[in-house]
């Protein structure tokens, strides 16, 4: 591309590449790392001879290219074997670093000539270009040493049919000659002085790129990109996993994706002897970790230079370093975010209330703090013997299809949540595919998790709940390892003493908001209630039904027998209320003897249906302390909008209306009826 653009500029180049069919970009042709095909390089040679009018062409470009690497780290490693009939002595070695098209052999070699041999490779026929092409390599190899080049006799050629290529090169000695023999040595050691410290030039530069590579995948492409240089192969592949991750980091050159996973496996599983002898590989390890494999590789047989694997040996030490800060610096991050996480969970959970609060504060929490898809946190209910679900977060949004979901777990008899209730221990519980108690595996696995946590939230004697966190892939990222382990514990610790706290409230508001002798909701809950039902059947146009009851004749009931049983009738009528009302609908004692129900979103036949029940509810006796005592109950109505625009409006028209029930009343029923036999 050089000699075409001298010859005619830019639009040469452009003709160059349209003419010669070559696809590839000016820049990827002009770097020297990079290698062609074969019916690529032939097309170039033949249309630059064209455009150029050069007879000689591919020869000329023979001996550009081999004076454009002679700048390259590859002239340092032959000049580093100290003589140009020892170069030419490892030609099948040396000729591997320009072309792999051809096998080429020294069949003698000697101070000032070498008689070479090329055989095309399997599957490739030899072209008078190609011919031409390594008559100009090997014209160069001299010059390295500060001798002229060498003359180059091509006496037999393959490409008209001869079975192999005869080269015979010759170069001239006339220095060694005219000096002694001290003189000659002298030179030859201060050139491989030359090469040593540009080798160690070349090291430094190397350190100092990857030094100065900031994020991981900066680190990883440097070092492949290096490597290219420093050894020059066909084909690269950099196979690294990070302390603690099962992900495998490639980075590769001449392999397609596909090759270099396979290549990938084959390096890292198998031991170096194993591997084939056209294969340079060599460790990226440091003191602390064991990264993985950097290969150089051929195709066929070529070996490499023993000085490459030390080079790259040396080199992936560096590299091995460069990862360690890397992993130093990830590792630093990591725990900065997981602090900050923490920090964040301690401050969201100082400031929740209630139990429910923080569930949820504690399952958006989480994820900041482990690597997963899901957290579910689960409260446990005493009362009812379950786990519920206090709260769920999907992370990053989004509702997978799951083939089951639980909102509350019931223990089995003997199964392990029951055994956790029973006696609750903080240790983590693992699930995936082949580990953890089989009943939570099968629960989970139908829920579509590959691997799930669940960590015991537990007081001392006492479990409050636990934290589910689970992964539909990767499983790995959930394996128990004692890193995990110790930011669950700190969860957990975060997590128990705010469900502690969160107790205390639960019982606080319960008892704010609840009256203590029936458990009924207190007149603040239910007048809170019917504001609210009022402002929801704004928009709708429902209405909202109010009953307000008071009980006939309860003060001589009190004045009988006193407080006490007065007490416990009025915690039976609260339950027969409760026992008339639906689910949905909120009954309340609003002091004394006087009970409320609210009814929202209700039925014509609701409406008809629960005036009835609640005098049925009335007319069997209430058993208590062995008495059988009777009473009647008076129930007044409203509805929203009709009767009032607001809750108050509505409390006072239902209290006007029970009144005018009790006024209207035409026989009192009958006060006290002792039972003989208790009950």
């Amino acid at each position: 591309m050089a000699r075409v653009r001298d010859f005619g500029g830019e639009p040469a180049v452009t003709e160059l590449l349209e003419r010669s069919g070559v696809r590839r970009s000016v820049a990827e042709l002009s770097d020297i790392v990079n290698w062609i095909s074969y019916d690529e390089a032939v097309a170039l040679w033949r249309t630059g001879a064209a455009i150029t009018h050069h007879p000689q062409f591919a020869r000329a470009v023979g001996e550009d290219a081999a004076r454009r690497l002679n700048g390259s780290p590859v002239a340092t490693l032959l000049r580093s074997l100290g003589s140009p009939e020892a170069v030419y002595s490892q030609i099948a070695t040396t000729a591997a670093k320009y072309s792999t098209v051809a096998h080429l052999e020294a069949v003698t070699s000697g101070p000032g000539f070498a008689h070479i041999r090329a055989t095309p490779a399997d599957g490739f026929q030899r072209s008078a270009e190609h011919c031409a092409w390594t008559c100009g390599l090997l014209s160069q190899p001299a010059m390295l040493f500060g001798l002229p080049a060498a003359t180059v006799e091509h006496e037999c050629c393959a490409a008209f049919g001869a079975p192999a290529c005869e080269y015979h090169v010759t170069w001239s000695a006339e220095d060694a000659r005219s000096g002694s023999e001290s003189s000659v040595q002298i030179g030859i050691l201060e050139r491989q002085l030359e090469a040593m410290k540009e080798r160690l030039q070349s090291m430094f530069q190397t350190a100092s790129d990857l030094i100065g590579a900031g994020q991981l995948e900066d680190v990883l492409a440097r070092i492949a990109d290096r490597a290219a240089t420093e050894v020059r192969a066909p084909r690269y592949l950099l196979a690294i996993r990070m302390p603690g991750s099962e992900e495998l980091h490639l980075h590769h050159r001449g392999l397609e994706p596909g090759e270099a996973e396979r290549h990938a496996e084959h390096l890292l599983e198998r031991h170096p002897r194993q591997l084939p002898d056209s294969w340079l590989a060599v460790p990226v390890r440091s003191n602390r970790h064991d990264y993985g494999r950097l290969l150089a590789m051929y195709d066929t047989g070529t070996t490499f230079f023993p000085q490459e694997r030390e080079l790259l040996e040396v080199y992936a030490r560096y590299a091995a370093s460069a990862l360690d800060s890397a992993t130093a610096l990830l590792e630093a991050q990591r725990r900065y975010r997981q602090s900050s996480a923490l920090l964040g969970l301690a401050r969201a959970l100082a400031t929740a209330g209630t139990s429910q609060e923080v569930a949820q504060r504690l399952a958006e929490a989480v994820p900041g703090v482990v690597d997963c898809d899901r957290v579910g946190t689960y409260l446990w209910d005493s009362a009812r013997g379950e786990l519920v679900r206090g709260a769920l977060n999907q992370v990053g949004g989004g509702e997978p299809v799951l083939a089951s979901e639980h909102s509350s777990w019931t223990p089995s008899a003997g199964s392990i949540l029951d055994r956790l209730v029973a006696d609750p221990q903080p240790d983590p519980l693992f699930l995936d595919e082949a580990n953890g108690d089989p009943q939570l595996r099968k629960m989970f696995r139908a829920a579509g998790f590959a691997a799930t946590i669940i960590v015991p939230l537990a007081a001392p004697g006492r479990l409050l709940g636990l934290l589910a966190v689970s992964v539909y892939d990767a499983p790995h990222r959930l394996r128990p390892a004692s890193d995990l382990l110790d930011r669950l514990s700190g969860v957990a610790a975060q997590a128990t003493t705010a469900l502690q706290n969160g107790e205390l409230v639960d019982q606080i508001t319960y008892q704010a908001l609840h009256d203590q002798l029936t458990g009924l909701a207190n007149r603040v809950q239910f007048t809170t209630g019917l504001r609210g039902a009022v402002h929801d059947a704004r928009g709708t146009r429902q209405d909202v039904s109010l009953f307000y009851i008071d009980l006939d004749r309860f003060k001589p009931v009190n004045d009988e027998y006193g407080h006490e049983i007065g007490d416990q009738i009025l915690a039976a009528v609260g339950a027969r209320l409760k026992g008339c009302a639906r689910t949905t609908d909120v009954v309340a004692r609003l002091g004394g003897d006087e009970f409320a129900i609210l009814v929202a979103a209700q039925s014509a036949d609701d409406l008809v249906e629960l005036p009835n029940r609640i005098q049925a509810a009335f007319r069997r006796p209430f058993r208590v302390a062995g008495h059988e005592i009777r009473l009647g109950a008076s129930v007044g109505r409203s509805v929203f909008p009709s009767d009032g625009e607001d809750a108050e409006a509505l409390l006072r028209h239902a209290d006007a209306a029970m009144f005018e029930a009790k006024r209207h009343r035409r026989e009192p029923p009958a006060l006290v009826a002792d039972s003989p036999t208790g009950g």
